[in-house]
């Protein structure tokens, strides 16, 4: 237990908090009676962060009910801070809205269950409704409330708390009572304060936290229709800052560990196996699990009240023991978490269950649960519950005031989890039988673990094979591998390339672009410049711009790179261009699994002014992931399917100025060889 208190000398209603992130505090009467409810000590028995002290055991000392208290204090430093604030403007805080605040941060999370999140997944019932059920039920906490406080003032501390997930219900959004919402549940909260703290301290991660100096730096904004809004003091910014970014990490770092996100899923399918073969069990487990496992939608109250983590994680232990279902027994054993390998890949399960149909060759594998996704997304600021910072002489929004914290930056990941060894279960082999699997296996994990390097894939078509590779044909993959046509959509470009005397840029595998293209007889051009920072760079490490140009020129293009302050010799380029290409391109959009890509064919004809205006062509097909970062994996899947389908098919890196120099310069050293035999045969 981590909570640690004694009775005051003076006062026995009030406790003395020995407390590792604050040390020694006071909570007053009432709000120290509410502790010692039952509904409120059971929360000693519920960590605060569920499955992550699989991989920081110092969180399991972790639980909720410190957690609370913790916030409490928060809360009220917050309160007695503002009271200060509100004096400047003849304003006091009533001890309504105090009793309001100080138990609905005492109470916030009283409604949790163990592992929270699996828990609600499981029950379907949000921890939010189960705090009004309890503070409006026959429960020892409704009863304590009502006798300190009453009725009405209970019914509107659970209200307060319901509707902290429920922001338009605010009947004033700068009302004083919103104002104090947001010290409930907001970026800046009282909550998200100690929470950031205790986990760190439990983890033992490092932080730069502290509550005196964010306390200290809120203020309070009073206009004359008394609307309130919560400020920070300028010199209260890199606080601010600080928790952010903190948050961030700890997202990163230690909430979406490997060990709490896999874990979070293997208990609901430990929950579902148990289901199917609970006579398997030999063990006598605890009622709590067995009611959740087998009617988890009908759980009243106090069956809720009695479902904490000692019961549900004993039952995990019964299981392992005495079960005599190998995949459920497999399942509840927490070593083995080592066995599952996770993938950062926007690949989906479908996708390798159907490359594990191709190994095993049974229909077995589309049901299994070896192979399962992880999502999970976090905002570093959500500018929709904006911060204002103050500065004295006018307010602004924080991410007008920092560079620090941006709004548009997302902590995102699209996991893939596979566990080889569920599936030896599941498919009912030996061990010594599996391992004949293994090569084509570790073959499917090293495509699975290969990263999104490319921008786009490119194919030069071959002669011996522009015909099997037509644009229907291609089509025709797409869509037996589940993909569907969104739109289609033809269109020319006329490019002209520009270099300098030595061909810097074409040598550095960069360019210098001006490109008209039309399409329905809308005409459009753009100049784009693209250059990597280091010779065989790949695309992502280039620099690189691309602007609308009001006329295909050079000197138009230039004045945008001077305006952009292109670090670039823009005098040492030449007034012609080295090469043209002018493409007719056929686009195809396909979708799947919300991930969308873009397929190009591509005619091209090339002329090199540079050499004597030597003609060439190509055929090409290009292919684009359309979306962020994550979707470019999906091209690792195109390449598969087409390379399977398409023997002989290979990609090619190059752009269209580096393949058009290319075929141009080999045509014209041809030219140049045949004429030169011609003369000598002459001569």
């Amino acid at each position: 237990m981590a909570f640690k208190y004694s009775y005051t000398k003076e006062n026995h209603d009030e406790i003395l908090v020995d407390d590792p992130i604050y040390g020694k505090f006071i909570v007053p009467y009432p709000y120290s009676k509410i502790i010692f409810t039952k509904e409120m000590k059971r929360l000693e028995d519920i960590a605060q962060t569920g499955f992550a002290q699989y991989d920081y055991p110092g969180l399991a000392e972790n639980e909720r009910l410190s957690h609370s208290v913790g916030a409490f204090y928060n809360m009220n430093e917050i309160i007695k801070h503002l009271e200060k604030e509100l004096k400047n403007y003849g304003i006091t805080i009533s001890q309504d809205d105090k009793d309001v605040a100080l138990c609905s941060m005492l109470l916030h999370d009283i409604g949790h269950g163990p592992n929270s999140h699996s828990f609600e997944e499981t029950t379907k019932y949000s921890h939010e409704k189960r705090t009004v059920d309890i503070l409006l039920g026959d429960t020892e906490i409704h009863e304590l409330l009502v006798e300190l406080f009453g009725e009405e003032k209970t019914k509107r501390i659970a209200s307060f708390i319901s509707e902290i997930d429920d922001k338009e219900t605010y009947e004033n959004k700068n009302s004083f009572t919103n104002l104090l919402k947001h010290l409930v549940s907001n970026q800046l909260d009282a909550d998200r304060l100690d929470y950031l703290q205790r986990d760190s301290y439990y983890a033992e991660i490092p932080t730069a936290i502290r509550t005196k100096n964010i306390v200290e730096s809120l203020g309070v904004v009073v206009n004359a229709n008394q609307d309130y809004q919560l400020v920070v003091n300028k010199k209260g910014l890199s606080n601010i800052e600080t928790m952010l970014i903190e948050r961030f990490q700890k997202y990163r770092d230690l909430y979406f560990t490997k060990s709490s996100e896999v874990m979070d899923i293997v208990f609901s399918k430990i929950v579902d196996r148990y289901k199917e073969c609970k006579d398997s069990v030999k063990g006598e487990l605890p009622k709590q699990f067995r009611k959740l496992a087998e009617d988890p939608e009908n759980i009243d109250l106090q069956d809720f009240l009695s479902m904490t983590d000692t019961p549900i994680m004993e039952a995990i232990q019964v299981i392992k023991e005495t079960s005599d279902d190998e995949l459920l027994r497999y399942l509840s054993d927490k070593d083995n978490l080592k066995d599952y390998q996770t993938f950062d890949t926007a690949l989906n399960s479908e996708y390798t269950k159907n490359k594990l149909f191709k190994i095993f060759g049974t229909e077995k594998v589309f049901d299994t649960i070896s192979v399962f996704p992880l999502h999970h997304k976090t905002k570093l600021y959500k500018i929709n519950e904006g911060l204002k910072i103050n500065y004295g002489n006018k307010i602004v929004e924080l991410s007008e005031a920092t560079n620090f914290i941006k709004p548009q930056e997302t902590l995102k990941s699209n996991s893939l989890v596979f566990n080889p060894e569920i599936l030896r279960i599941e498919l009912g082999m030996s061990k010594e039988e599996f391992k004949n699997y293994e090569p084509q296996i570790n073959k499917l994990i090293e495509k699975l673990n290969k990263k999104p390097e490319e921008f786009e894939l490119k194919y030069i078509i071959p002669e011996n094979l522009r015909e099997s590779l037509s644009k229907e044909n291609i089509t025709q993959e797409f869509l037996k591998n589940d993909f569907d046509i969104i739109e289609e959509s033809s269109k020319e470009n006329d490019d002209k390339y520009y270099d300098d005397r030595d061909l810097s840029l074409l040598k550095r595998g960069g360019s210098l672009r001006i490109r008209k293209a039309t399409q329905d007889n809308d005409i459009k051009i753009k100049g784009t410049y693209k250059n990597p920072i280091e010779k065989g760079e790949v695309y992502s490490s280039r620099e690189e711009i691309e602007e609308k140009l009001s006329e295909a020129s050079l000197e138009n293009l230039k004045e945008v790179m001077r305006s952009k302050k292109i670090n670039v010799d823009l005098d040492s380029i030449m007034p012609r261009p080295i090469l043209n290409s002018k493409t007719n391109r056929q686009d195809v959009v396909f979708e799947k699994n919300n991930v969308r890509v873009c397929v190009s064919f591509d005619d091209t004809q090339y002329v090199n002014y540079v050499l004597g205006d030597t003609k060439a062509q190509d055929s090409m097909i290009e292919i684009e992931a359309i979306g962020d970062v994550t979707d470019r994996v999906v091209l690792n899947e195109i390449h598969d399917f087409l390379s399977e389908k398409f023997e002989g098919l290979d990609t090619n890196k190059q752009s269209k100025y580096e393949r058009g120099s290319q075929k141009t310069r080999n045509i014209y050293k041809a030219a140049q060889k045949q004429k030169g035999s011609k003369e000598g045969e002459n001569r």
